[in-house]
């Protein structure tokens, strides 16, 4: 009797189950699928020592995750939005390439002031990293909201002495209060930074980290100069007529330089005589200024505005005597830039 009526009970619920599944719509379930951001096991907190390629969190009252991808020295222009960056001949860049995470479920604000860069240079002084952050996409000055888990690859330039290695990197916190420092050693194998190549790095310095302030030049090759950069193509001689049409005098020549130059800077520049200070050494060790810049294939001066990428082929000359003999050409950028010098052909 019992065992009957467990039974019929046990029945009575089983078909009552199959007619709720029978007579329901079936729901499929959706899994939420988590957002992309880096493994909370994989993240470490700053104030630690730095490694490239590890990601840290950084800022305690508004936390981002920061990864130090790789650094390099430049003698190179370094544009930023509207920004070029051109070092001087005591100087050489440090850019650092590195990547921001919002690990926050909100937007979150990033531009150049969302962390502090200072580097320590082999004398102890300190330089601080440029307001100015590029886009490593199109090299926009980063002002935006970064969505939440969403990565940019970011790029900044800090200008340091053309001398030495810079020993030691610290990425901060907009405040002092809002928490720890993280610290690389770049003198570790860890974290190698890329050294400078030949014609500007020193070859004095076997690892590659000084600057030369005087950069020996070869024809038909770009250099980096301010907002430009210039190739010299040739040499030539003449007695021809040239600027206002008027010929060398008696015993005297012209040389003539063709060159060849690239705007580099993000906005249109002006290219014209005074753009560039070429001096003409003798065999004797006389410097000559030259006279102006030309066309290329006319007798009348260059004085343009220059696009962006746009490229131009000029010409400058100088007023020999016939019996001297010209050494060297030397491209000085302004009283305190790099010197880019060649053997006149």
């Amino acid at each position: 009797m019992r065992k009957s009526l467990l039974l019929a009970m046990t029945l009575s619920l089983l078909l009552s189950g199959t007619a709720m599944v029978f007579g329901a719509t079936a729901k499929k379930a959706v899994k939420a699928v988590p957002k992309k951001t880096a493994a909370s096991s994989t993240v470490q907190l700053a104030g630690n020592n730095g490694v490239f390629g590890t990601v840290y969190s950084i800022v305690k009252s508004s936390p981002i995750y920061f990864r130090l991808k790789s650094a390099e020295f430049t003698t190179g222009q370094v544009i930023v939005g509207e920004t070029l960056y051109a070092p001087g001949a005591d100087e050489k860049l440090l850019v650092l390439h590195f990547t921001l995470q919002n690990p926050q479920k909100s937007e979150q604000p990033i531009r150049s002031d969302t962390l502090k860069f200072t580097v320590v240079d082999a004398v102890n002084t300190n330089h601080e990293g440029d307001e100015r952050w590029g886009d490593e996409r199109n090299h926009s000055e980063v002002d935006m909201s970064l969505k939440p888990a969403q990565t940019i690859d970011i790029y900044t330039c800090i200008t340091v002495p053309s001398k030495g290695t810079i020993p030691k990197l610290m990425v901060m916190p907009p405040s002092d209060n809002n928490g720890p420092i993280l610290r690389y050693d770049l003198t570790s194998p860890k974290n190698k930074v890329t050294a400078l190549k030949a014609p500007f790095a020193d070859p004095s310095d076997s690892s590659g980290y000084t600057a030369l302030g005087v950069v020996q030049g070869k024809l038909n090759v770009l250099y980096p100069y301010y907002d430009f950069d210039f190739a010299v193509e040739k040499f030539e001689y003449t007695t021809d007529k040239l600027d206002k049409d008027e010929a060398p005098e008696d015993g005297t020549r012209y040389l003539v330089v063709t060159l060849l130059a690239k705007n580099k800077s993000p906005q249109n520049t002006l290219l014209r005589c005074d753009t560039i200070i070429p001096v003409l050494t003798t065999t004797d060790g006389d410097e000559l200024e030259y006279q102006e810049m030309l066309l290329a294939s006319a007798n009348r001066p260059f004085n343009k505005d220059v696009r962006m990428g746009e490229e131009n082929r000029v010409r400058i000359y100088f007023t020999l005597p016939e019996r001297v003999t010209p050494k060297t050409l030397a491209i000085k950028e302004g009283e305190s830039g790099r010197i880019y010098e060649f053997k006149v052909q």
